[in-house]
């Protein structure tokens, strides 16, 4: 069967001398070397009696049926035990034929069948001494994988437990920031609470998608800013604009990554949604798209015409506390950002571009 899966396959099959070694390891495997002695014992007693009931017969030809035990010996005991087994053959044969009453029956060369035995014996001893090393280091490497399999579950374990303890600190912070919030009657403390409590959410949803990710190393990044643009558009409620998200990438991004691109692209979209309901353009469409080619992301966000008036620097003009952000975090990401204010009916455009993580 396994041949013909072999040849259904196109895989050579195997050769007789390669089937005979695999037989012969697999009864070294689970009869000689659990069970030496009782092997050994059998195999003598097997000999003994082929060579006095069948001797007078045989003649000459029954001296090759020592090796039966010095094989035996050898597959049971190793290279020491097929050394003396295969040591001891001859005086054996001397032995049952004196019993005969046919000393004739013995070799002509004594020493030519001593140093035989012995090196059949050796060679059969060395052959098993190498398939009980092949075994032991097979044992060795099932029990490798169990403990690096039992080592890779403990890490998820602990990287599961840890992003939940991050995202319930995450929360217990945004809760705090909130409180504070509905203390305060200050319009730009509002405004700055707003703003920090979409940072925190930005990487709130990083230990998020972590737990939905393989390895608790990466994460998929257009599902994470699809996630992201879906929360930042829902916060700013009914005067939200229309958000068109174009994000349809199989590609992912580690937990580094994830958290700097999530904080720029909660600025970015933030400030394009709070200057469209501003400016009343909330009827023209945010549109937010995602590519990755030539090695590089391009996140480009577009929106209508002043939406992103106040981003602009001018001479004179200092950038403001997210701007800085934005680009001090795209630079982290050893990218850039390039903002493109709308005029004379033209669609105002924010753009993001960092190198491929490798």
């Amino acid at each position: 069967m396994n041949e013909d899966r072999n040849a259904a396959e196109g895989r050579p099959r195997a050769s007789p001398p390669v089937h005979m070694v695999r037989l012969l390891s697999r009864a070294q495997a689970e009869v000689f070397r659990p069970h030496p002695w009782a092997s050994l014992f059998l195999s003598i007693g097997l000999y003994a009696a082929v060579v006095l009931v069948f001797g007078e017969g045989l003649g000459i030809s029954s001296n090759y049926f020592v090796l039966v035990p010095a094989i035996v010996a050898a597959l049971g005991f190793g290279s020491l035990g097929g050394l003396v087994a295969g040591a001891l053959g001859l005086p054996s044969n001397l032995l049952l034929f004196h019993i005969l009453g046919h000393p004739e029956f013995s070799p002509a060369s004594k020493l030519i069948a001593e140093i035989s035995g012995i090196t059949v014996g050796f060679v059969f001893g060395g052959l098993s001494d190498h398939f009980k090393e092949i075994r032991d280091e097979m044992e060795r490497r099932r029990a490798s994988e169990v403990e690096l399999r039992r080592a890779i579950e403990d890490k998820d374990l602990l990287l599961r437990e840890l992003n939940h303890r991050v995202r319930n600190n995450l929360g217990v912070v945004k809760g705090l920031v909130r409180l504070q919030k509905s203390c305060s009657r200050d319009p730009a403390f509002i405004e700055a609470a707003d703003e920090l409590i979409g940072r925190i959410f930005a990487i709130s949803i990083v230990q998020d998608e972590l737990d939905i990710g393989q390895d608790g190393l990466e994460v998929g990044i257009a599902s994470y800013l699809r996630t992201l643009a879906s929360s930042v558009s829902s916060s700013f409620g009914k005067e939200e604009p229309r958000l068109l998200c174009a994000c349809d990438c199989g590609r992912f991004i580690p937990v580094e990554g994830a958290v700097s691109l999530g904080l720029i692209v909660n600025e970015a979209l933030a400030e394009t949604f709070k200057h469209a309901c501003r400016k009343g353009t909330k009827e023209e469409a945010v549109t937010m798209s995602l590519d990755a080619s030539e090695g590089f992301y391009r996140i480009r966000i577009e929106a209508g015409e002043g939406a992103m008036a106040e981003r602009e620097s001018g001479p004179g003009r200092e950038e403001g506390l997210g701007m800085k952000l934005m680009r001090s975090l795209a630079e982290s990401l050893g990218g850039d950002i390039r903002l493109d204010p709308a005029g004379q009916g033209l669609r105002a455009a924010f753009e993001l571009r960092f190198p491929v993580p490798a």
